[in-house]
């Protein structure tokens, strides 16, 4: 290096660049400059395309949601590109039904609207006469005064409020679509495109299928948000009504089916989140979605606050929006969105004393079959014979200790049950569990028919077994318990009337089938320590479980 540095030494700089340009050739023609300047040029690159690798671009990981708001692409994040949200879904405001000019212009220069939303339909939708003009309406009514092409010139020349076209009907997504499509370049704000697509609670026949409508929106408008909901109806008493879990199995198998990747939004009512909170969250988490809670004019406000304040509970601040038309209730929530955990219903802190913890289980079993174990921290849904749960946890049989939860099983495929077979199987005191077909431990059933067994399952020497039969519920429905103490199996189960509202959380004054079966000396295993296992004997069923925990006496 020691002529490197005296060549420096005795470059003498002048402004000539004529000079310039035969210094510079001298010091890229100088062998030990040039392998320096490709050395440097080789580390710099490969750490710019780390960087760029791991970020997936130039900006920091960290800073990414932060520069969401540059993003002025239709499916931009609407709480970046409104920066005042605070990273809150509860601060973006919302205009709803905003199918006239007089509606629109209050809207979009009104400071206090972030998104503008409104109705879709055929001019004279569903009648003889019929058009091919999109125009603003909701049903029942079959025209509006305003077309799409109006509405939307509004909103181009405003261009600072979001908007979300909720279509009434298959007939006009793909007209207004394309309406949309040749005036994207003009617009510049985040777009939503909803429809109810899967009947709801009370809800009648959805008008727009779902797998047209994704595909249409693919082909005509892929860069926006899809939302996606369920028809509702009303009625006087709701609280045995809700989003129930044949619900949203449905919404998770259309996603999936459409290989939809977020941004996906799914739009439920407030009248029937109270019941519902555990089922959305649940979709919400395998989906990686938003959820945006509506409020129907036509319901009855008195218990909302509660079912507000179990939303913002349980979704995150960045992944709940709320769309309220009641001004008092917008307050409530703006006021007590960061400390509903104090305003909560006494039921939803009673569920989560029992809350299922996904990182203490292990999936064991055949991985590759689709959608066969998906779990969240609300409840667990098994959809396989070939997959189960271990905890990570082992104990050594005790009294002290007892595994507890709920399961409901749902007739998703249409399947005849089989007696003595279809059902859930809790395993305890097992040291073999590799091969979900040869699981050796103490088999604690509860089947579908009302059957409980206690039996051996692989295990050498003279097998064991004992049962008991209840009247099963017609919500097929069960709250169990497993102790291994040691000398004896203690296994309760309860039949319930339901599974599904936040009511059922409460323990049930039904009185409970109990066996309590000794354990052979051969058996062995007191002194080693096992896992709890839990699965299904046949795929016959699908299996809700929830408040499936392990508790410990003190």
């Amino acid at each position: 290096m020691k002529d490197v540095k005296d060549f420096f030494n005795s470059m003498h700089y002048e402004v000539n660049p004529k000079k310039d340009a035969e210094i510079i050739g001298r010091l890229i023609s100088n062998p030990q400059i040039k392998k320096h300047l490709v050395q440097r040029t080789v580390c710099i690159a490969v750490a710019l395309f780390l960087w760029i690798y791991i970020n997936g671009g130039l900006v920091p990981r960290f800073m990414q949601s932060k520069m969401g708001m540059l993003q002025i692409g239709n499916d931009a994040d609407i709480i970046a590109f409104f920066p005042e949200s605070d990273d809150d879904g509860a601060n973006i405001k919302w205009a709803r039904g905003v199918n006239s000019l007089e509606k629109l212009e209050r809207a979009l220069y009104s400071k206090d609207v972030h998104m503008v939303e409104a109705d879709i339909m055929l001019r004279g939708q569903g009648t003889k006469t019929q058009e091919l003009t999109p125009v603003m309406a909701q049903f029942p009514d079959t025209d509006g005064e305003v077309t799409f092409d109006i509405w939307l010139d509004a909103v181009i020349k405003a261009n600072t409020k979001g908007i979300k076209l909720d279509f009434q009907a298959m007939d006009a997504v793909e007209l207004t679509l394309q309406k949309l499509k040749n005036r994207k370049e003009e617009l510049k704000v985040p777009v939503w495109i909803h429809a109810n697509v899967l009947q709801g609670p009370w809800g009648g026949v959805p008008k727009v299928d779902p797998i047209r409508f994704v595909k249409v929106i693919r082909k005509m408008f892929k860069e926006c948000t899809i939302s996606l909901g369920w028809t509702t109806g009303h009625h006087t008493d709701l609280s045995q009504s809700g989003y129930t879990w044949d619900m949203v199995l449905d919404m998770y198998h259309v996603v999936y089916k459409l290989e939809l990747e977020p941004p996906i939004v799914y739009e439920a009512r407030a009248s029937f989140i109270q019941n519902s909170v555990p089922q959305l969250k649940w979709l919400v988490d395998n989906t990686r979605a938003s959820l945006l809670v509506f409020q129907d004019p036509k319901d009855i406000e008195d218990n909302y606050h509660e079912n507000l304040m179990y939303a913002s509970y349980k979704f995150p601040p960045h992944k709940a929006f709320f769309d309220l038309t009641n001004e008092e209730l917008e307050y409530y929530l703006r006021e007590n969105r960061h400390r509903s955990s104090q305003k909560l219903d006494a039921r939803v802190e009673m569920r989560d004393t029992l809350i299922f913890r996904p990182e203490a289980w292990v999936k064991m079993g055949f991985h590759m079959e689709a959608h066969s174990i998906l779990p969240s921290t609300e409840a667990i849904v098994l959809q396989s014979r070939a997959v189960y749960m271990v905890t990570k946890a082992k104990y050594k049989p005790t009294d002290n200790i007892k595994l507890q939860g709920r399961v409901q099983f749902l007739n998703r495929k249409n399947l005849q049950p089989e007696d003595g077979r279809t059902g859930l199987s809790i395993i305890v005191r097992s040291n073999s569990y590799m091969d979900f077909e040869n699981i050796k431990g103490i088999k604690c059933f509860i089947g579908l028919d009302g059957e409980i067994v206690v039996e051996s399952s692989n295990l050498p020497g003279k097998g064991f077994k004992e049962s008991q039969r209840m009247t099963p519920g017609s919500a097929n429905c069960y709250r169990f318990s497993v102790v291994d103490t040691g000398r004896e199996v203690l296994f309760t189960v309860t039949v319930l009337h339901d599974c599904f509202t936040l009511e059922s959380v409460k323990p049930s004054e039904r009185i409970a089938a109990q066996m309590r079966v000794a354990i052979p000396t051969e058996v062995g295993g007191v002194a080693v320590e096992h896992p709890f296992i839990v699965k299904l004997e046949d795929s016959k069923r699908t299996a809700i479980i929830d408040e499936l925990t392990v508790k410990y006496k003190t």
